[in-house]
C-alpha cells in the first residue's frame, strides 16, 4: 500500500466519523422541530389517547400544522435507519458485517418502516375521517361509526408506530448494537454499556401489546435514546477531529 493510498483511507475514515456525527446529532436534535410544530398545534403526544369525538375535529381544525408536524416526524423516523446503518458500521470492524451487526441493521429498518407506518395514518385515513365526521347533517349512526373506525386505526397505528418502531425495534437495534460496541472494541466501552440500558428503558413501552403497564411512559424512554444519540455524535465528531490533527 502506497503513501497515497494511506492518505486516501485516512481521509475516507475522517469523512466517515464526521458524516455520523453530523447525522447522529441531528437525529438527537430532530425531534424537537415536530414535537414544537404538533405540541402547539393538537397537544402532542398526549392528543394520542384523545377520544375520537374531540380528536377529529382538533386534526380538521389544525390539518397544516398536523401535515407539516407529521412530515417532520416522518423523516426523523426515516433518518433512523441511517443513523442505524452508520452507528453499526462504526462500531464494528472493518470488513464484513457478522451477524449480531446485520440484525441490528435489520431492526433499524424494520423500526423506521414501522414508524413511518404508524405516522401516515394521521396524513391519510384520519384525516378522511376527520372531513367525514365534520359533514354537514351528518346523522349520529354514522358521526359514531367513523368515531369507531378513527378509534380502530389510531389502536392499529400505534400499535405498529409507537409500540413496535419506537420501542420494540428499536430497543433491538439498540441492544444489539451496543453489544457489537462491547464485543468488536471500536468504540469506548460506556457507549456500549450506556446503550445496553437505552435499550432496555426503550422496550419497556412495548409491554403494553401484552396488557403489562409499562413502567415508564414513551416520552421518557425516547428521550433517553435521543440523549444517546448525542453522546454518540459529540463521540463520533471527536473522533474525525483527532484524525484530522
Amino acid at each position: 500500500m502506497t503513501a497515497h493510498d494511506l492518505s486516501t483511507d485516512s481521509h475516507t475514515s475522517r469523512l466517515m466519523w464526521l458524516v455520523a456525527g453530523l447525522v447522529l446529532l441531528l437525529q438527537g436534535f430532530s425531534l424537537f422541530a415536530p414535537m414544537a410544530v404538533l405540541g402547539g398545534a393538537i397537544h402532542w403526544p398526549d392528543s394520542l389517547d384523545y377520544a375520537p369525538a374531540k380528536m377529529l375535529p382538533l386534526l380538521r381544525e389544525q390539518l397544516d400544522a398536523v401535515r407539516l408536524g407529521y412530515g417532520l416526524y416522518l423523516g426523523y423516523s426515516l433518518l433512523f435507519l441511517v443513523t442505524g446503518v452508520l452507528t453499526v458500521r462504526l462500531a464494528a470492524r472493518p470488513g464484513a458485517l457478522g451477524a449480531l451487526a446485520l440484525i441490528a441493521i435489520g431492526a433499524a429498518a424494520a423500526s423506521a418502516l414501522a414508524r413511518a407506518i404508524g405516522i401516515l395514518r394521521w396524513l391519510t385515513g384520519s384525516v378522511s375521517l376527520a372531513e367525514a365526521h365534520a359533514a354537514p347533517g351528518l346523522p349520529e349512526e354514522s358521526r359514531a361509526a367513523i368515531e369507531h373506525m378513527q378509534a380502530a386505526i389510531n389502536a392499529w397505528g400505534g400499535a405498529i408506530g409507537e409500540m413496535l418502531g419506537v420501542a420494540a425495534f428499536a430497543a433491538i437495534w439498540a441492544i444489539a448494537t451496543s453489544l457489537v460496541i462491547l464485543r468488536e472494541q471500536q468504540l469506548p466501552a460506556w457507549a456500549g454499556l450506556s446503550g445496553l440500558v437505552v435499550g432496555l428503558l426503550v422496550a419497556m413501552p412495548a409491554l403494553e401489546l401484552f396488557g403489562i403497564t409499562p413502567p415508564i411512559s414513551i416520552v421518557l424512554s425516547t428521550t433517553a435514546i435521543q440523549l444517546w444519540f448525542m453522546a454518540l455524535g459529540l463521540l463520533f465528531l471527536w473522533r474525525a477531529l483527532r484524525r484530522s490533527a
